[in-house]
């Protein structure tokens, strides 16, 4: 009985493994039939470690990660970034657009004498013929002209036009330009007056507006004044030194820190006198004689022979001192007198004072106009560019 029954219970178990068997072959057949369902894709890459980014002050990248800066944060009073110390403007500007590649901020281009953006390698577009029609006509944004007026030490009163760009503000240091009318002429032809010629009426200040629409040279104002106090040796160079300087410094943002001589004389860098016609003759007279400690730059157009100014200048001690820029122009089409007469003004010049070198800080241009306006805006575009 006892055996029987053994046998029995064997033929059972036999019967439930292959029972087993045949559930887990019927199982893995339905697996291999049905298709296969994706629950969740694995990304590969993995997930940076989120960190605080430390910027290498010489590649601008981060020392972690190598992300570069992204300039994010803005710039300090200097122009440096605030986290990588980058200092954007004076590495890059576009040389056509002027803009920076990286932060996107307009910057002015550089030129110097030789005309080559210091910064971006871009050549000024400087002129021998009329200006194109474009800086005759108003520009995206206007500047402002104003009037003034000084009291001299004798009770008489110096006019004044004064031309600010449209964006002036006091946190920008300018360059002063002041500019000396011819014989007829008032201190707003520098500015705001119309000037008549073939072209119609014409406006120095529209000239301006497009310079710094383009963003052609550093910033600027111009500051027109009454000729007639410089013909008296009363006045001489204290018109220019000892009054009008000093109010220029107090009343304008400038490269002058204060109204003393030091500080305006620390600043000439900055400074231009220039002039047009008796105001060129003023200009060598009393500028370039007689101002050379408080100005370094100046711009001579359509002067005629204006005597033995090396001569004046070794007298007045102001041969040895650096001149930064002399621009000279005449027209062609003017009196004959008048160009024979500036071209040996400059030859005299360049030749007979060391500080003075043609191509080097001094340049002459001859334009296709004659003693009128349209010489003298592009004259002084010109100088704009190569002096500031």
């Amino acid at each position: 009985m006892k055996k029987k029954t053994l046998t029995a219970l064997a033929a059972l178990g036999i019967l439930a493994l292959l029972l087993v068997v045949l559930l887990l072959v019927a199982g893995r057949t339905s697996l291999l039939l049905r298709p296969l369902e994706i629950v969740q894709e694995i990304d590969p890459t993995p997930e940076p470690t989120a960190h605080v980014h430390r910027y290498d002050t010489q590649t601008h990248l981060c020392a972690e990660c190598g992300e570069p800066c992204p300039h994010e944060n803005g710039f300090d009073e200097s122009g440096r970034c605030a986290d990588c110390l980058w200092l954007c403007p004076h590495e890059t500007h576009s040389a056509e657009t002027a803009a920076c590649p990286v932060c996107g901020k307009q910057f002015n281009h550089h030129f110097g004498m030789d005309g080559v953006c210091d910064v971006c390698g871009a050549e000024a577009a400087l002129y021998t013929v009329e200006l194109p029609d474009r800086y005759f006509s108003p520009a995206a944004h206007s500047g402002r002209c104003l009037r003034d007026s000084l009291t001299l030490p004798d009770g008489l009163t110096l006019e004044l036009a004064v031309y600010l760009p449209w964006d002036y503000n006091e946190e920008t240091r300018y360059n002063v330009a002041i500019m000396l009318h011819g014989d007829g002429g008032s201190c707003d032809d520098w500015t705001d007056a119309p000037e008549h010629t073939h072209r119609g009426d014409i406006r120095f200040y529209t000239v301006y507006d497009n310079i710094v629409e383009e963003h052609l040279c550093d910033p600027f104002i111009v500051v027109g004044i009454d000729n007639r106090f410089l013909k008296s040796s009363f006045y001489g160079e204290g018109l220019i030194e000892d009054t009008l300087l000093p109010y220029i410094a107090r009343t304008f943002s400038t490269w002058m820190e204060g109204e003393s001589h030091d500080e305006i004389a620390a600043a000439r860098d900055h400074i231009a006198i220039g002039g047009l016609s008796r105001g060129s003759i003023y200009t060598y007279g009393v500028g370039m004689t007689r101002c050379l400690d408080v100005a370094a730059n100046f711009c001579c157009f359509s002067n005629g022979y204006v005597g033995d100014v090396p001569r004046q200048m070794r007298a007045e001690g102001q041969d040895q001192l650096p001149i930064r820029s002399y621009i000279a122009t005449v027209g062609l089409m003017d009196e004959y007198i008048y160009v024979r007469a500036h071209r040996y003004d400059y030859e005299v010049l360049c030749t007979a004072i060391d500080t003075i070198t043609d191509g080097e800080n001094a340049r002459m241009f001859e334009i296709e106009a004659g003693h009128n306006f349209i010489t003298w805006t592009t004259s002084f575009y010109n100088a704009l560019l190569l002096m500031f």
